[in-house]
């Protein structure tokens, strides 16, 4: 024990403060001995304690430098960087790895890389920079559309390590295929899908990746495979969805023969069945390859056989080159008359008016015996010009009084002779007077007309076909 030096209260040796007058001691007082050994500490355990200062030190660093490279990692903005250096340097596999797509989605990276650059990479880029600022601000983004108004990306958030970070993922909608079947039993190839049908059904292929891709289709045939190829460019209507209809060059086709019951060959071999009862056969392929044929019997009964006819089309025509021969001529025949009809139809009121202007005036010539009534209607020095001079002349000699009275002509026909001549058919019904004899008259003649070369008409023949006559 010793005493406070303020008031002189005795303290203990563990106080530090007077308990009377609150002075402050300046040494605490021990118990020890004054000639006893101060503690030494040991070196091992100072170099303990310093190794866990270090490897504290380590673990914050490892920790703090671990948190930034993992929010580095996750920085969506980089990725974008990133994702702009693999296109501009047409890096399409680095460029579709930022994306993320359905499990069951078809993809092509290159075909991909190439519907963007054709929808316009920088304004997409700039639009998936504002949807991701938006998800980093913890606000709604938007659904990125193509130039069609398809869904095509949507930037979503994605919790990584329990939480502890935010992930930014870049999700591709894919686009609905749909498959019309042209033909029964047809297969269709998309990419990696195959999906198979009857015609006009409906049946779907699966999800895809907007961009290029290959297709092939075919369909069962008994006689040739029915096949088709080509590249389409899978893009939504709108509504994320495509149709494709696959145009197969086949089909079903119609036949016919100018001998319907020839017996039908195809590729060689008789179908032991008649063009009639095989009007309809496939499908078949419409490349040619397919050959049909039919063979059939003349009136002699010997075989004919129909020319070959390579399929391109829905319907093929089985020809006969003997039956072609008679068809071609009654075709000709046709054509003739058609021609024959329409050079009458043009000349027929002229025809008639000729007929009818000389029959009145040929009337004039024989009351008066004078040729000159008729003479226009005749070639100059023409054997019937002489023919109808010495009928005037006969008639000038008639000895007593007779009268011609024409009273009815009639044109019955006109037949075509050749492209300047014509064959006018007529029936004629006059009475005649001799004295005090009277006649009648009926009488079928054949008039020669000829077109003159500078225009107009001219007679060149009369012939009596029948003559009748009775007294009245």
């Amino acid at each position: 024990m010793n005493n406070c030096r303020n008031c002189g209260r005795a303290r203990t040796d563990s106080n530090l403060f007077c308990l009377n007058c609150g002075e402050k001691f300046d040494d605490p007082i021990t118990s020890a001995s004054t000639n006893e050994r101060p503690k030494q500490h040991s070196p091992k355990n100072s170099k303990i304690k310093k190794a866990g200062f270090v490897a504290a030190a380590v673990v914050l660093l490892a920790t703090v430098g671990t948190h930034l490279l993992l929010q580095s990692k996750y920085d969506a903005s980089k990725s974008i960087v990133a994702m702009n250096q693999a296109f501009s340097q047409n890096d399409a596999d680095t460029f579709f790895f930022f994306f993320t797509v359905p499990e069951d989605a078809a993809a092509d990276e290159k075909a991909f890389y190439d519907f963007v650059e054709n929808e316009g990479w920088e304004s997409l880029r700039d639009q998936l920079q504002t949807e991701t600022a938006l998800l980093k601000n913890n606000e709604m983004s938007d659904v990125i559309l193509d130039s069609k108004g398809n869904k095509l990306i949507s930037v979503v958030s994605e919790p990584v390590l329990f939480g502890l970070y935010d992930k930014a993922t870049f999700l591709i909608h894919p686009v609905t295929v749909e498959a019309e079947m042209p033909l029964d039993k047809t297969s269709v190839d998309i990419g990696t899908k195959t999906v198979s049908g009857n015609q006009g059904e409906l049946v779907s292929v699966g999800e895809f990746v907007p961009g290029s891709y290959d297709w092939k289709a075919s369909a069962e045939s008994e006689f040739s495979p029915i096949k088709a190829e080509g590249t389409m460019d899978i893009q939504g209507d709108g509504s994320n969805s495509y149709l494709i209809d696959p145009e197969l060059e086949g089909g079903m086709v119609s036949i016919t023969s100018d001998v319907e019951d020839a017996v039908l060959w195809i590729d060689g071999k008789s179908t032991k069945k008649t063009v009639k009862e095989m009007s309809l056969i496939g499908p078949l392929a419409f490349d040619g390859s397919v050959e049909i044929s039919a063979e059939s019997k003349d009136e002699k009964g010997q075989v004919i056989k129909g020319e070959p006819v390579a399929i391109e089309t829905g319907s093929a025509h089985i020809t006969f080159p003997s039956v072609q021969e008679k068809l071609e001529s009654d075709r000709q025949e046709t054509v003739e008359e058609e021609e024959f009809r329409a050079f009458i139809e043009l000349h027929e009121p002229n025809l008639r008016d000729l007929i009818s202007s000389f029959r009145y005036e040929f009337e004039s010539a024989l009351n008066y015996a004078d040729f000159s009534y008729i003479s226009s209607f005749f070639p100059a020095a023409s054997p019937i010009e002489a023919e109808y001079i010495a009928k005037m002349e006969e008639h000038s000699k008639l000895e007593g009084y007779y009268e011609y009275d024409f009273t009815s002509t009639v044109v019955s026909d006109i037949e075509v002779v050749d492209e300047q001549t014509f064959q006018v058919i007529t029936d004629e019904v006059f009475n005649y007077t001799l004295d005090e004899d009277e006649f009648n008259y009926h009488k079928t003649k054949a008039y020669t007309v000829e077109i003159q070369i500078g225009g107009g008409y001219y007679i060149t023949a009369i012939k009596e076909v029948t003559s009748d006559y009775n007294e009245l």
